[in-house]
C-alpha cells in the first residue's frame, strides 16, 4: 500500500493571500500524492510536536518572525520544508530585501518558488550558492482566477442590502493607517529606505485621496463605492478603528467600507471599475478583465510598475472624467492606449509567470520530488518538544472558550493576538476548501488532469 505523507500547512491566517496561495496545492496533493492535511496559524508552532508530520508546508519564510522561526525549526529538526513566496513580485534593481525576517540568511526550504524568470535569475545572481534549488513556478495564488467562480453583483448588492444600485466601482487601499500606529511607522520608513520626512508626504496622499473619494462618492449617488481597506494596517496589537483614506467616508449611503468580509476576488468581480492608490490587485483585475484607475495626486514616487497598464488619475476632474467615459461607452479611453495593453502583457509575464491556472500544478511538480526524497529515507526528522510553544498551545486553548472580543481588546497581555482566538481552529479555511474544491474539480475535468498526471504527460508538457 501507498504510504500516506501527513503534511502541516502553515498559514498566518484562515483567509486571504496565503490561504489562496497554498490551497490548490493541497487538492493536487491529496488527489494525487497520498496526501493527509493538517492546518494551523503559524503562531501555533507546538502542532509540529504534536502532529508530527512528514513535511511542512508554509507560504513564505521571510515574511514574518513567525515564518521565519518555522523554517528554521524544520531545519533543526530535519524535517522538510515546502515553502513558496507570498510577495513574489519583487523589485530586482536591489531595494528589495530579499531575506525579511530571515535572519540566519539562509534558505531553509527545499525549493525557493519563483513566480517568474526575472526574479529566479536576479536570486540566483544574488544568491549563488542556493542557484540550485531556486526554481519558477508562477504565482499559485493567481490560478483561481482561471479556475473559480466568483460573487455575481446581484448576489452582492443583495447581501449588502445596496440592491438599488446597479453601477458599482472598487478601491483597494493603500497602508496609510500605519502611519498611527509604532509598527506600521516603522514599517512605512522601511519602505522609504529610512527617511522619516516621508510620513509627511503619505499624511499629504491620504488626505488628497480621500477628497478625491469623497468628491466622487458625492457626486455620484447613483453609484455604489466599495472601499476595501489594506489588510495590513490591522495590526494585532492595535484593535482600535484604523484612519485612512477611506475610513472616514464610510457613511455614505452610496459606500461600503470592507476590511475582511469579503474576498479580494469577489470585490473586484461585482465592480465595473477597480481603482487604488497604489496595489497590486490591478493586476487581479486585468486577469478578470477589469479595467483599472490609479488615483495618484502625486505621481512620482518610488513604486511597483503596475501603474504602467493602468490609467492614471491625478485629480478628480481626470477621475471623474474616466468615470462618465466608462458608463457611456465602456471603456476608459486612457487604459486601452496601445502602450498600456503592451506594458500589461508584460507585466503579468513578468509578475506571476504565468496566467493559465496551472501553477500550482508547477510547484506541486516540486512538492512532488521533495516527497519522494522523503520516500527515499533522505530525511530522518527528530521532534523537540519547545517549552514555550507548549505554553503558546496551552494558552490559546485555555483562554479561547472565554473569548469575549469586546472584553479581550482591552487587556494588554490579550489584545494583540484577537485573530488567533478567532481563527485557531482553521473553521473558515476549511469552509473555503470544501468550496474551492468545486471549483478545482471542474477545472482537472476540462482540462483532463488526472489523465495527463498518470500517463506522464502533465508535467512533461509544463516542463519540456
Amino acid at each position: 500500500m501507498k504510504r500516506e505523507f501527513k503534511v502541516l500547512c502553515f498559514t498566518d491566517d484562515t483567509t486571504g493571500r496565503d490561504v489562496e496561495m497554498l490551497l490548490p496545492i493541497r487538492y493536487f496533493a491529496e488527489r494525487f500524492l497520498n496526501c493527509k492535511f493538517y492546518h494551523a496559524l503559524n503562531i501555533d508552532i507546538h502542532q509540529i510536536y504534536r502532529i508530527k508530520p512528514d513535511i511542512i508546508l508554509s507560504a513564505n519564510t521571510i515574511g514574518s518572525n513567525l515564518y521565519f522561526e518555522i523554517s528554521r525549526i524544520a531545519h533543526s529538526q530535519n524535517i522538510p520544508l515546502f515553502a513558496l513566496i507570498s510577495e513574489g513580485n519583487f523589485r530586482t534593481d536591489g531595494s528589495f530585501n530579499i531575506w525579511g525576517f530571515n535572519r540566519d540568511k539562509k534558505f531553509y526550504q527545499e525549493y525557493v518558488c519563483c513566480w517568474s524568470e526575472r526574479t529566479a535569475e536576479f536570486l540566483k545572481k544574488e544568491v549563488p550558492e542556493a542557484a540550485n534549488k531556486i526554481v519558477v513556478t508562477g504565482g499559485t495564488g493567481f490560478d483561481r482566477y482561471s479556475i473559480y467562480d466568483f460573487m455575481k453583483k446581484e448576489d452582492f448588492l443583495k447581501k449588502y442590502n445596496k440592491e438599488n444600485f446597479s453601477k458599482v466601482i472598487g478601491y483597494a487601499g493603500w497602508a496609510f493607517g500605519k502611519k498611527d500606529h509604532k509598527r506600521g511607522r516603522e514599517e512605512l520608513i522601511s519602505f522609504f529606505k529610512g527617511d522619516e520626512s516621508k510620513l509627511e508626504w503619505v499624511e499629504k496622499q491620504r488626505i488628497a485621496v480621500r477628497e478625491i473619494l469623497k468628491k466622487a462618492i458625492e457626486d455620484n449617488p447613483d453609484t455604489l463605492f466599495i472601499l476595501k481597506q489594506h489588510p495590513q494596517e490591522n495590526a494585532p496589537e492595535r484593535p482600535e478603528p484604523v484612519v485612512n483614506e477611506m475610513s472616514e467616508l464610510a457613511h455614505y449611503p452610496n459606500a461600503v467600507y470592507l476590511c475582511n468580509e469579503e474576498s479580494i476576488h469577489d470585490l473586484i468581480s461585482v465592480s465595473d471599475i477597480w481603482t487604488c492608490f497604489e496595489s497590486t490587485t490591478a493586476l487581479e483585475s486585468w486577469l478578470m478583465g477589469k479595467q483599472t484607475v490609479f488615483i495618484n495626486p502625486d505621481p512620482n514616487f518610488n513604486r511597483d510598475p503596475l501603474y504602467k497598464g493602468s490609467a492614471l488619475a491625478k485629480n478628480y476632474d481626470e477621475f471623474s472624467q474616466m468615470i462618465i467615459e466608462y458608463y457611456s461607452s465602456g471603456k476608459i479611453e486612457e487604459f486601452f492606449l496601445s502602450d498600456k495593453s503592451a506594458m500589461r502583457e508584460e507585466l503579468i509575464k513578468n509578475i506571476i509567470g504565468y496566467g493559465d491556472g496551472f501553477n500550482h500544478i508547477r510547484a506541486s511538480y516540486y512538492f512532488k520530488k521533495t516527497l519522494d526524497k522523503i520516500s527515499e529515507g533522505k530525511f530522518k526528522p527528530v521532534y523537540k518538544l519547545h517549552a514555550w510553544h507548549f505554553i503558546v498551545y496551552l494558552l490559546i486553548r485555555i483562554a479561547a472558550p472565554f473569548y469575549n472580543r469586546k472584553i479581550y481588546s482591552r487587556l494588554y497581555k490579550l489584545k494583540k493576538h484577537l485573530w488567533v482566538f478567532e481563527n485557531y481552529k482553521m473553521d473558515k479555511l476549511n469552509l473555503l476548501y470544501k468550496r474551492y474544491s468545486v471549483y478545482l474539480d471542474n477545472f482537472y475535468k476540462q482540462k483532463n488532469i488526472e489523465e495527463k498526471y498518470y500517463t506522464g504527460a502533465l508535467f512533461k508538457n509544463l516542463f519540456e
